[in-house]
């Protein structure tokens, strides 16, 4: 029987639907390609292909742009290009400038770890920590959903970590989800000087969540304890604010087999509720002389499953890696071998993907990179201004994919 609550149900629903019919966009015009970019790369090939599985991601975005107070979340993981989060801070940026910024997302304090931050994340600790990467073998830390894991040392641990300015810029958060392991039965967080917020566990958290007083840019941890406790990542961001959490996640040398491996890690992605992952590996593998593409592709159809298991709804976009040299002696052939296996695997299993490596014009286009100093010395790596351009190629891709949804859909 069709019930009076049934009735206001099917009502309130009905009304939802009314500003999608009734809004409309514009088209996102985003126009960041220089033109002095555009004889080392290939416009033409600068697509996301396969889009048809973007539909919900793309309808949560434009209900968002209009009247939902939800948050879409983006993951990207990848390698030592997203640990430097240059190309993924232009990614970011763009999407949070056009839909909203709901936070910082995914951070570690990797001056603690000692390994390389991006621009923004400052961290610095009293205590003695020692850390590790998924990638590294020759460690027993275990590695989290940031793809690093620290390991105090010392009686209390704490460190502090904040965000930094960047062109008179700063952004703020007032609510941390924390990310731990170990014996913790206690724990406290300082921040703006005079405020802080206490945690006390019957049980060790694995996760926890503090809703913050008020904003803030950074914060001190402690974890008053004689034990050795672990620490895997805090996602900053903002309680009230709609729009996008763009969480980077990558790890120096890392490749899919060491995500695949990493447990902690696939026991922790789940609770950053993603909308849409990202991968961006693909380089280190190809650093193999000996690398085969059904090698290569067994790893990838490895991530893909653990990513539909733990995140049924969410868009998978998968990209080739970019150009580089091997050894520094020629353009790495075998970025050919992963790049025409992984297109092959997605068109076969309506995948969504972003051809870098054609879009930077493959063997020919290292060369072009590297002559006009968008590779560093290494010819593996890229400048500031290389990074950049990545960045602003996939918003460009990604956009053109918005304007088609809005065309087709409003």
């Amino acid at each position: 029987m069709f019930s009076i609550k049934s009735f206001f149900a099917f009502v309130f629903v009905a009304l939802l639907a009314v500003p999608l019919q009734a809004q409309k966009t514009d088209d996102w015009s985003f126009k960041k390609i220089d033109s002095s970019a555009l004889n080392c790369i290939d416009y033409s090939k600068n697509n996301l292909e396969n889009t048809n599985s973007m539909f919900p991601l793309l309808a949560k975005l434009y209900k968002i742009k209009h009247f939902s107070k939800e948050n879409a979340v983006f993951v990207h993981i990848g390698d030592s290009h997203i640990q430097a989060d240059v190309a993924t801070s232009v990614i970011r940026n763009e999407l949070q400038n056009y839909f909203g910024n709901a936070g910082r997302g995914l951070v570690f304090p990797y001056q603690v770890g000692k390994s390389n931050a991006p621009y923004d994340i400052v961290s610095s600790s009293k205590s003695s920590w020692k850390s590790n990467r998924l990638a590294r073998i020759d460690t027993l830390i275990t590695c989290g959903v940031s793809a690093f894991g620290l390991q105090s040392q010392s009686v209390n641990p704490e460190f502090n970590l904040e965000l930094r300015s960047i062109n008179g810029v700063r952004d703020s958060f007032d609510k941390v989800h924390l990310f731990m392991g170990g014996p913790i039965s206690e724990l406290y967080m300082e921040y703006n000087d005079t405020q802080a917020e206490n945690g006390c566990f019957p049980l060790a958290p694995d996760y926890t969540v503090f809703n913050l007083k008020s904003p803030t840019y950074g914060f001190r941890l402690t974890f008053p304890t004689t034990d050795s406790i672990r620490f895997y990542g805090a996602s900053l961001e903002k309680k009230d604010a709609c729009g996008i959490i763009y969480h980077s996640i990558g790890a120096n040398g890392a490749k899919y087999s060491d995500y695949n491996k990493t447990k902690q890690f696939w026991k922790q992605i789940n609770k950053l509720r993603a909308d849409c992952y990202i991968v961006s590996l693909g380089t280190n593998e190809a650093q193999d002389p000996n690398l085969t593409a059904d090698g290569f592709l067994k790893e990838v159809k490895i991530m893909v499953s653990k990513l539909r298991l733990v995140s049924p709804e969410a868009s998978i976009i998968l990209t080739t890696p970019p150009v580089s040299y091997y050894k520094k002696r020629n353009p790495n052939f075998s970025l050919e071998v992963i790049t025409s296996a992984l297109i092959e695997y997605c068109n076969a299993n309506n995948l969504v993907y972003w051809d870098l490596f054609n879009v930077s014009k493959g063997l020919e286009g290292a060369k072009i990179w590297k002559k006009k100093q968008l590779l560093r010395q290494d010819l593996v790596h890229f400048s500031r201004e290389g990074y950049v351009l990545q960045g602003n190629l996939f918003v460009d891709a990604f956009a053109k994919v918005w304007n088609e949804f809005l065309c087709k859909n409003y």
